[in-house]
């Protein structure tokens, strides 16, 4: 990190800290802890940026990332990730009620599931050696897309199978053998995400990230913020492009098992915002 970058971001956290402050001294109550539960993929990295920036690093415990407690016990977790004014990661929904207790804004940004998918083949096969590559992944490297979304491997499968339905019912351990078992996932998925504080979506993330950095006490994201890692990865303008290509009708014929599930609950949540506009434009 340069001078310029570190003076900025000790200057951004110092407002941040003041402006907490300043607001218990009027007696306001304290601003929310605010809790991310993020699905790799949706666009979320941009948002755990920002919170980093304004609110502080993980060794003053004021942000705090789930993979980084992932092999505690969950009670542990919570306790340990208790002072942090913003909790995010990659947690089921089990961590997410442990860390639940007193004044929280909780959230998540859901991404068409097949666009999700296409993004975390991109991603994972442009991993460079040496960032945060697990040897077990290795394989993935050099896997075709339709080798990828066939994949029986329980490895890849982590990633790519109905993730949503998983996180959200309860647990991302175990993975759904057939249809009946996926569809099972779904209302329990639906339930839990119809009680967070803000379901965003990646195709509008610009006022779903300014309404979680308003809760905050924060300024405003700048409109349009939004780092996309996959293709930060990418060396070439032409696999830039392929990388945000949607899948075609014999890919999606593939992946369908891998999002039927999340599928419904996008479609739901989908639907459940268009009725939201149709109600403010009355």
């Amino acid at each position: 990190m340069n001078l310029y970058a570190g003076t900025r971001k000790f200057s951004l956290r110092m407002s941040y800290r003041l402006a907490r402050l300043r607001e218990r001294a009027a007696g306001n109550l304290d601003r929310p802890r605010i809790v991310f539960v993020h699905t790799p993929k949706t666009g979320g990295t941009s948002i755990n940026s920002y919170f980093k920036e304004h609110v502080g690093s993980k060794r003053s415990r004021l942000f705090a990332r789930y993979e980084d407690h992932v092999s505690q016990e969950l009670d542990e977790f919570a306790a340990h990730v208790r002072p942090a004014k913003f909790v995010t990661g990659h947690m089921p929904w089990a961590a997410f009620e442990r860390c639940c207790g007193g004044n929280v804004f909780g959230f998540t940004i859901l991404r068409d599931p097949y666009d999700r998918l296409r993004s975390l083949y991109h991603y994972m096969v442009n991993i460079p050696p040496g960032h945060g590559r697990g040897d077990e992944l290795d394989h993935m490297q050099r896997m075709s897309l339709p080798e990828f979304l066939s994949s029986p491997d329980k490895r890849v499968r982590f990633y790519t199978d109905n993730y949503f339905a998983r996180q959200f019912s309860g647990s991302l351990d175990g993975l759904a053998e057939t249809s009946v078992e996926r569809l099972r996932l779904v209302e329990p998925a639906i339930r839990n995400l119809s009680s967070l504080d803000l379901i965003g979506f990646n195709d509008d993330m610009d006022s779903a990230f300014a309404e979680v950095a308003r809760k905050a006490g924060l300024p405003p994201p700048p409109t349009g913020r939004r780092r996309n890692v996959t293709a930060d990865l990418i060396a070439s303008q032409e696999k830039k492009v392929e990388a945000t290509r949607g899948l075609n009708s014999e890919m999606r014929r593939l992946a369908r098992p891998l999002v039927e599930a999340d599928l419904m609950i996008y479609e739901h949540f989908l639907q459940r915002r268009a009725g939201n506009k149709l109600q403010a434009a009355d």
